[in-house]
């Protein structure tokens, strides 16, 4: 069977403390004729045959170029995918410096392998370099992806938290509840993700948070809720070598306990690639966490950098001022672009210092810091939090610090979260040099409207969907949006659908399970447009059966499986599954060209092709009449019968027509 591979490679040489350094040419100095001696060269590693596979397995050889001294094999470590690479599975030879790696695992899967050589030459210096690939039957395109959110703390038990819950002042809603590493681990390789078609996860940052609480505000206003979201982080900035440096002591593990261990995370990561799936993490850039008056007399916890360059105005946007920097209750987010430094400067809580990303030594932290979890912890790429809240440059650095690990054909997937419908906002980092494309809040908005209030008609749903496909390919003919209908962010669609109260979380939250079957109609009829329309589609753990929940913390409830459902919600997850199903099995649905077939107040169709696999998706919004329309599918060559995959209901393209009966509040998805 033909296997592809994907080949991102990061080469670099790391000075004897461990922190990356340029390599000097031959005879450099760093100035003029009377700046002494050249600096002594560093030794490095080139990927000089890349991954390639064998009949049964895969081989790749490695360069090692000396400096002042040659390799220390004694000090030489491989690894591959986080453990010591088997002895019998690479050579060393010194005549040629060449590492040559040859496996016959009869690979019969996909999988991703991770390999890391670090060396050590005679004189203590040190190099490192990352070969990360995929083994695949077909190449993996960003636009096949199907990306699925999991806020760790609230998904599943799996064993791996090292310490519970805060406990007081900490309340109940906003509190750790023991979700891990190993609960997601544990759910990759039960195939829970799989059945759903999902090949993609994005999973909370895991780098360690405050223990401590902090007072809401607007609903939450009064109440203490813990980090266990993973938004208020102390080891921004970690990166290779930060074990030894003053900045970060203290610091044992950068990666949160209430999670799991370095290890676990490990695990986690290598357990998704080997089903296949790519993995993320969300990256909080925009703040660090302090808190020097905790509540009920609890002791501060500063994060490092804060620590650091608490009054330096070229790392944090210093002194806070509620008056100048505090984002306010409207949040001045969706200015003007002329007016960018409100969005960029101001905090959002007096406990979360704004980085000051005008400045070049903050770009650069953040980049570093993302490089070193790629390379560490193998991942596919990154959901950029708050990316409306920094500035331009943070995104660049970004892109530039990972494009040495990026394959031509597989680069890491940079997608920044944008709430809110200024244009310019969404739209300021994504381009070549940055993201690859933007939370699309503005579908969002009209998918909510549409498809689970009902409020919105199918013929202005439609210009929604013109005016978002012209809008980001117009700013950038290679953006990649993530559309969603659900986030973390914002009130559970099945809520959402049922027209429950969903602005007091505390005192009015929607009911445990939502009973009325027409909710589930409007659930499933998102879920289909989300599946089959263009560019990325990202679901909140928890929708694919209708969890409700009002504003966070309650859309935050902790997550449900198997016997914990109704049969209102398993019938929904059947159906999800079903279309995401279909997803993976049809190119159409991931990357071929739309078609708008048919479009009324209450009724509408569009037709996905690539090549000769098409997919007509169609939609009744009327909570009362079927709807028969015979849709024209000449412009789309279609003949034959199709079935659609969620009634199993046929029809037959007659005479350059497609003629469909589809019930109220009702998505059909024919395939042929």
């Amino acid at each position: 069977m033909l296997r592809t591979l994907a080949l991102p490679v990061l080469a670099f040489a790391l000075g004897c403390g461990g922190i990356a350094t340029a390599k000097l040419d031959a005879g450099s100095t760093d100035g003029g004729s009377d700046a002494g001696p050249a600096a002594p060269a560093s030794p490095s590693l080139q990927l000089v045959a890349p991954p390639s596979t064998t009949p049964t397995g895969y081989e790749l050889q490695v360069k090692f170029v000396s400096g002042t001294a040659e390799l220390d094999p004694k000090k030489t470590i491989v690894t591959v995918n986080g453990a010591a690479a088997p002895p019998s599975s690479w050579t060393y030879d010194a005549a040629t410096h060449l590492f040559h790696v040859t496996v016959s695992s009869g690979v019969t899967k996909p999988n991703k392998y991770g390999y890391a050589f670090d060396v050590v030459d005679l004189a203590s210096a040190t190099a490192h370099l990352f070969v990360p690939f995929w083994v695949e039957d077909t190449t993996f395109q960003w636009r096949d992806a199907f990306m699925y959110e999991v806020m760790t703390d609230r998904f599943f038990h799996g064993g791996t938290s090292q310490v519970g819950p805060n406990g007081a002042p900490t309340e109940a809603p906003g509190e750790w509840k023991g979700g891990d590493f190993g609960g997601v681990t544990a759910k990759i390789n039960a195939g829970y993700f799989d059945q759903m078609g999902v090949n993609t996860l994005w999973i909370s940052s895991p780098i360690v948070n405050t223990t401590l609480c902090e007072t809401g505000v607007g609903a939450n206003g009064g109440h203490c809720l813990g980090a266990y979201h993973s938004y208020f982080p102390l080891a921004t900035g970690w990166t290779y070598g930060s074990d030894h440096d003053p900045v970060f002591a203290g610091i044992v593990d950068p990666i949160d306990p209430h999670f799991g261990s370095t290890a676990d995370l490990k695990a986690l990561v290598n357990a998704a690639h080997g089903h296949g799936i790519r993995v993320l993490t969300d990256l909080v850039v925009n703040h660090v966490f302090a808190d020097s008056a905790p509540p009920l007399g609890q002791p501060a916890q500063l994060a490092r950098l804060w620590t650091a360059h608490s009054t330096d105005t070229s790392w944090f946007n210093v002194p806070y001022n509620a008056s100048t920097n505090d984002c306010g209750g409207e949040n001045l987010w969706d200015v003007p672009t002329s007016e960018q430094w409100n969005r960029t400067s101001c905090w959002f809580d007096p406990y979360l210092p704004d980085f000051n990303t005008s400045s070049p030594a903050v770009d650069k932290a953040i980049a570093a810091h993302a490089a070193w979890l790629v390379q560490t912890f193998d991942l596919d790429g990154f959901r950029v939090d708050a990316a409306k809240q920094i500035r331009r440059e943070v995104a660049v650095a970004l892109r530039a610090a990972l494009t040495a690990i990026d394959s031509t054909s597989l680069p890491i997937y940079l997608v920044g979260e944008a709430l809110g419908g200024n244009v310019d906002n969404v739209m300021d980092c994504v381009g070549a040099d940055g993201f690859d494309g933007s939370m699309n809040d503005p579908l969002h908005n009209s998918m909510v409207a549409t498809f689970l209030h009902g409020s919105e008609s199918a013929s202005d749903f439609d210009k929604d969907v013109l005016y978002d496909e012209a809008t980001w390919t117009g700013r950038y003919d290679q953006a990649l949006m993530g559309h969603f209908f659900g986030s973390h962010d914002v009130p559970r669609a099945i809520s959402e659908a049922a027209g429950s109260s969903l602005g007091d979380p505390w005192n009015d939250p929607p009911p445990a399970r939502e009973t009325n079957p027409a909710s589930f109609q409007r659930l499933t009829m998102v879920q289909a447009f989300l599946l089959t329309y263009d560019s990325l589609p990202i679901l909140w753990m928890g929708d694919e059966f209708g969890q409700p929940g009002a504003v966070d913390p309650d859309n935050r409830r902790m997550m449900r499986f198997d016997g914990a459902l109704s049969l209102l919600e398993t019938g929904a997850l059947s159906r999800l599954k079903t279309l995401g199903a279909a997803r993976r099995a049809h190119p159409a649905l991931r990357r071929g060209t739309r078609t708008r077939l048919w479009v009324d107040g209450s009724f509408y169709a569009y037709a996905r092709v690539d090549g000769s696999d098409v997919v007509v998706t169609a939609f009744n919004l009327s909570t009362t009449d079927t709807a028969t329309h015979t849709l024209l599918v000449t412009p789309i060559n279609l003949t034959g019968t199709l079935t659609d995959v969620l009634s199993g209901t046929s029809a037959t393209a007659s005479s350059g027509g497609l003629t469909i009966s589809v019930p109220p509040l009702t998505a059909v998805v024919y395939t042929r």
